[in-house]
């Protein structure tokens, strides 16, 4: 049943069986990307609850200034007299929710892999819907073929009309349309072929192959995204109607498994089904990295979950222009998020180290160097192409050691020469004579940074004024990035640079004199004019996860023991034990009450990354820790196929049974289990 592939891809098959569900299922949701910063999203059974829900949301200037173009096609299939809608909607009602049309009593099953396919069984016939985006264009394609019911006994019909209904909103993807209204859009139609515009949105693009187009505006109204209203958003929204594409099929048995019955293209972009019909190069693409992994992970027992982390990975590497270069970035995460330096730096060499996408790495590195001001690289760049945003201490941090992580695996030493090392320099001795955002090497040699009123490190929620973690002063992971790059970037220069060389004894001296806690057997959090903060967080595990620890041995595995006890979950690390007082079991509610859980128990899976690694150095790579990390990582394998349909969210309760939460895909979740798969089996 599934629709030919120029070649056969890489990507497993998730497949959930739909039938019986007695409410539309909208707890699992789906995910395709365009290499663009676009994508596509939506619940299993096709009702939205989001308002990035979307058949295709569009990048006007790759890969953000973001718009939702067209939020879902509505399907109606009619034969015998009857009119039967295969889509679902919600819509807020005197009584609460209310969900029509009911189309998901007629899904059978949903698939995923590089495409979504949606099987719809409604009386003998069968419908297969596939959504598809293609790579590197802004153009979702969906298919439609129409056949026999394998199970059906009643006779088929010998006439039936497909009817394609596209609901447009046509504005920026972080917001709704309050006023839909068919006079605020322009439409021009030509037999199959419609443009449609609406205000300072770019125009959208659809075209069927088969059939014609039915103008016929008209406006929905009241469509609930339930997910924004339990997240205390706006989740009201109107939907334009600009009428219907229609086909009538004769003899339908004879339809299936030989072409498509009809083809929608919706574009961001002027029609080209050439491009849309073409070989993109995504599968080899795939195929080519999963044989790279493989070659340096050794023989998996896995291959097929080891494929879905390298297609996972994929979803995140974008393009981005910079002066009119092509180069490469990473987005932190889908539907809301940019480009950040910090998740950037953290995600690149389980993104495109460990998948030998040598290139791209080297032209993301190369696109934050040329954004480096005052020692800082960019926190974040703008959705909307404004200035880059540098709020930050450990973003450039984690760039100097992605910087000599790509040296180390590429042996690039003209990329080195002639930009990294003088960024990485810049950075260096910007933290040791003092750069913005008050950050600067104290008299001991350590990194202290911010004040009271600033959230400086990945720890960084903050709302209403209200700092709920604050972290301001001499932090544990900052300085343990700081030896880190201090020792790394003397070896990779062959000690030329004698003055920053000097500090590595002091500093390691000082880490350990400062945040060693004898009482807890691990380290300290920060410490500030408050006093040392001995609340047992994740954070004190990158002091023994990075290559150049300032701790021993004994130490290592000290710290690993207390964090093994009291933040390890099945889905990555907690923020906080459950017996601190601030602990949160679960992050929900509204975004004041979200971002108080943020990183108070609330689980990352991304920390699954620095503990396996920490597992692996503090017992150097013995048999034994490669067994105990291979357990920890196990459950978040069968999460990627079972939470988000192939890719890994961004956050999970701190309390069992660790609901997913925040991003349904997020770059450095993905990027960190995978390089910990590689560091398990690696030969």
């Amino acid at each position: 049943m599934n629709m030919p592939q120029s070649q056969t891809p890489v990507v497993p098959t998730c497949r959930v069986d739909l039938a019986g569900y007695e409410r539309p299922a909208t707890e699992k949701e789906w995910l395709l990307t365009n290499g663009l910063g676009g994508f596509a999203m939506g619940s299993i059974s096709g009702c939205n609850s989001r308002r990035y829900h979307s058949t295709l949301i569009a990048a006007r200037r790759p890969p953000v200034d973001r718009f939702n173009t067209v939020n879902l096609v509505g399907e109606q299939l009619i034969f015998d007299g009857q009119t039967h809608e295969l889509f679902s909607m919600q819509f807020t009602g005197e009584d609460g929710p209310v969900f029509h049309p009911q189309g998901w009593k007629y899904l059978a099953r949903f698939e995923r892999d590089t495409a979504c396919r949606w099987v719809y069984h409604i009386g003998p016939l069968r419908l297969i819907k596939q959504l598809r985006l293609v790579w590197k264009r802004q153009i979702a394609m969906l298919s439609y073929r129409l056949g026999a019911r394998p199970d059906a006994s009643a006779p088929l019909p010998d006439r039936v009309t497909l009817r394609l209904v596209p609901f447009v909103s046509l504005r920026d993807f972080h917001g709704t349309r309050g006023d839909a209204d068919p006079r605020h859009f322009s439409l021009h139609t030509e037999e199959r072929h419609l443009i449609i515009g609406a205000d300072d949105a770019p125009p959208i693009y659809m075209e069927a192959n088969a059939g014609a187009f039915q103008a016929q505006p008209d406006c929905w109204d009241n469509v609930h995204y339930a997910v924004e209203a339990a997240r205390g958003l706006d989740a009201v929204e109107q939907l334009y109607t600009p009428g219907y594409f229609e086909h009538t099929v004769n003899d339908p048995a004879g339809q299936h498994d030989i072409a498509p019955t009809l083809r929608l293209m919706i574009a961001a972009e002027p029609i080209d089904w050439a491009a849309a019909d073409g070989d993109d190069g995504r599968a080899a693409m795939l195929n080519e990295q999963v044989t790279f992994v493989q070659s340096n992970a050794g023989k998996t027992k896995q291959p097929d979950a080891l494929a879905a982390l390298v297609a996972a990975a994929a979803d995140f590497v974008v393009d981005r222009t910079v002066d009119e270069q092509r180069l490469s970035t990473i987005l932190a995460g889908y539907p809301w998020f940019s480009d950040w330096g910090r998740d950037t730096f953290i995600s690149l060499p389980g993104l495109l180290l460990c998948t030998g996408r040598f290139d791209e790495a080297r032209r993301v590195l190369c696109t934050y160097a040329r954004h480096i001001r005052n020692a800082l690289i960019p926190n974040r760049f703008d959705d909307y192409g404004g200035e880059p945003h540098y709020n930050t201490v450990d973003a450039s941090l984690w760039f100097v050691h992605a910087a000599m992580q790509y040296l180390k695996t590429t042996d690039d030493h003209a990329t080195w020469s002639e930009v990294l090392e003088s960024a990485c320099l810049s950075i260096l001795t910007g933290y040791r004579d003092g750069v913005p955002n008050d950050v600067s090497m104290d008299r001991d040699g350590l990194i202290v940074a911010g004040n009271p009123h600033t959230q400086l490190t990945w720890m960084d929620a903050k709302r209403d004024g209200m700092v709920f973690t604050p972290r301001h002063g001499k932090a544990v992971e900052i300085n343990a990035l700081w030896h880190h790059g201090l020792v790394g970037f003397t070896e990779a220069t062959g000690n030329r640079h004698v003055e920053l060389a000097a500090l590595i004894d002091p500093v390691r001296r000082a880490f350990n004199n400062l945040f060693w806690d004898d009482t807890s057997g691990g380290l300290i959090d920060h410490v500030n004019e408050h006093g040392p903060d001995r609340s047992i967080r994740p954070n004190q595990v990158f002091a023994v996860s990075l290559e150049h620890s300032p701790l021993s041995q004994a130490r290592q595995r000290s710290v690993m023991k207390l964090v093994t006890e009291k933040l390890l979950t099945p889905r990555g690390l907690r923020t906080l034990p459950t017996d601190e007082p601030h602990y949160h079991g679960r992050c929900i509610g509204t975004m004041y009450e979200r971002d108080s859980a943020y990183h108070r128990g609330t689980v990352w899976a991304w920390l699954i990354g620095p503990y396996v690694e920490g597992l692996l150095r503090s017992r150097k790579f013995s048999a034994a820790a490669r067994k105990q990390a291979s357990k920890a990582v196990e459950p978040l394998r069968q999460a990627v196929i079972a939470d988000s349909l192939g890719q890994l969210h961004e956050i999970f309760d701190g309390d069992p049974p660790h609901h997913p939460r925040g991003c349904i895909a997020q770059a450095w979740s993905i990027a960190e289990l995978l390089r910990a798969v590689v560091l398990i089996e690696q030969k």
